[in-house]
């Protein structure tokens, strides 16, 4: 018997392993059966998806390959806000979530201040072998070092931008010191540039004003442009109640209004189509002061206060005046009417009329009653500048009076006498007395120039005396000493003419009584 069980097992035992093979060999039609099916099924989904398509998506799919194709490719502009230092690494993490189609950076010394910005800035530290992860303590110095000293590190994050806007509060070390060398590689770069800057409050001391104010100078000639907000102008948006982050956050609020009109301004189509090329001729040259401002209004009138808005910032102690290129979009929903365009774009080119002025328009339909202007402003300040040079002008003439000719001959002006000659026509005697009397037509000849040097060799004391009785005449040419000469002449001939009316008979009665 245990013999037989032995075979038993055996065949349980065989019979599994053959089992098993079938399986394996099975599995892989069962598989490809499933594939096959799973296909079939996946494609019939897309069919119905595509059928499904809306006629807007189909569009957006043929500008999509449009876009693809070789030779037609239109180039995309990549614009990318860095700010430098701990205020302008503050703003930046706040303006980001509101803003979309840029690149943020937050560039500082300090890893302590980096590890509370927002996951939607890229962080870049700079200057870890001089500071040691820590701030610059206040000194221009040590920022300036630690940005020269990583210079290639900051090059690349210029590569492949065209437009690169700096935003920095100057007072402090890393600002102050960092944000000008940035500026420098990005012009070596061929990278254009736009500043927007902030300046501490007065309460925080003259020396910090002051070192704010030398790094706009330096920074200055490596933009194109730049905008300048005082922190002191806070108060005028702000109440009594308001706290310090509230404060802060306004201003933050009203730079990413004004940034998100010039990114939509760039980028989204309108109307009447800005680009940026448009953008790129009004920022050519360096160093120019410009005023950028993002408003919105709705209701009646809207266009009148959207441009009186637009054109008095209460953040910027300047305007448009003086301004030599102005770009301005506006943007509305399908209402938007023709003589609010022409109320907007008359009123902004009344302040600079020799302004190159280019302007777009936009419509949205989410705009149902409001509008929108985006206006921005370079080469601004100009017109102080002139007042003084006109000052100058007066200054400039005494320096260039190498000749006094014009002075010596306005005295001797024959207006005055010419009018009086006229009175005196009927006698033709007088108008040979004056005649003699302007014998100064050697004095318009000024020799008399080069002989100043001659007085002082060899007596020239004759020739002085001369001159002065020739300049004293004419100032005698009264109108009141002609009078009385025309008088005595007039009262001359007429006892003469009295004399020869009497007859001949009676003069000599006269005559022999006498």
């Amino acid at each position: 018997m245990p013999k037989k069980k032995k075979k038993t097992k055996k065949t349980t035992v065989r019979i599994r392993s053959t089992v098993r093979t079938q399986r394996k060999k099975k599995k892989p039609k069962r598989s490809l059966k499933k594939k096959v099916g799973k296909k079939v099924k996946k494609s019939r989904r897309a069919q119905k998806k595509k059928k499904s398509r809306s006629p807007a998506l189909k569009l957006r799919a043929r500008k999509k390959k449009k876009a693809e194709a070789p030779g037609e490719t239109v180039h995309r502009a990549r614009i990318r806000v860095i700010g430098v230092g701990g205020g302008g690494c503050s703003i930046v993490s706040e303006i980001a979530p509101q803003l979309n189609r840029v690149d943020f950076v937050a560039a500082n010394t300090d890893l302590q201040a980096l590890k509370g910005i927002v996951k939607a800035v890229r962080i870049f530290q700079f200057g870890h072998n001089l500071t040691r992860g820590l701030g610059c303590g206040m000194d221009a110095k040590v920022g300036q070092k630690a940005a020269r000293e990583e210079r290639n590190k900051i090059a690349r994050l210029f590569k492949g931008i065209d437009l690169c806007i700096l935003v920095s509060t100057f007072g402090g070390g890393t600002s102050s010191g960092a944000c000008p060398e940035f500026a420098k590689i990005a012009k070596e770069m061929g990278v254009m540039t736009f500043g927007i800057f902030t300046l501490p409050f007065k309460f925080e001391g003259s020396k910090k004003l002051q070192a704010a104010k030398s790094s706009l100078e330096r920074i200055a000639p490596h933009l194109n442009a730049f905008c300048i907000i005082p922190n002191e102008n806070i108060f005028k948006i702000i109440d009594k109640s308001t706290s310090i982050t509230q404060a802060f956050s306004s201003i933050n609020k009203r730079l990413a209004q004004n940034l998100k009109g010039l990114i939509e301004m760039i980028y989204l189509p309108g109307l009447i189509n800005i680009d940026f090329a448009d953008l790129k001729t009004v920022l050519e040259g360096r160093g120019k002061l410009s005023y950028l401002n993002s408003i919105t209004s709705q209701g009646s009138g809207r266009s009148g206060e959207v441009v009186k808005e637009v054109l008095k910032s209460p953040l910027s102690e300047y305007g448009i005046l003086g301004a030599e290129k102005i770009i301005y979009n506006i943007t509305a929903s399908q209402d938007l009417g023709m003589r609010e365009v022409e109320e907007i774009s008359r009123t902004i080119a009344d302040f600079n009329k020799r302004a190159k002025i280019i302007f777009g328009v936009s419509q949205d339909a989410s705009y149902k009653d409001k509008v929108r202007i985006t206006l921005l402003a370079v080469g601004c300040g100009k017109e102080t500048k002139l007042k003084p040079k006109r000052k100058s002008k007066p200054d400039l003439k005494p320096e260039s009076e190498p000749e006094p000719e014009p002075p010596k001959e306005k005295p001797i002006v024959r207006t005055q006498p010419k009018p009086k000659r006229k009175k005196p026509k009927k006698n033709p005697r007088l108008k040979s007395k004056p005649k003699p009397k302007p014998k100064p037509k050697p004095k318009p000849k000024l020799k008399a120039k080069p002989k100043p040097p001659t007085k002082n060799l060899a007596g020239s004391n004759s020739k002085p005396r001369p001159e002065e009785p020739e300049q004293k005449p004419p100032t005698r040419k009264n109108a009141l000493d002609l009078r009385k000469e025309a008088e005595k002449t007039e009262k001359d001939l007429l006892e003469q003419e009295n004399q020869w009316d009497i007859p001949a008979f009676l003069r000599r009665k006269t005559e022999e009584k006498q």
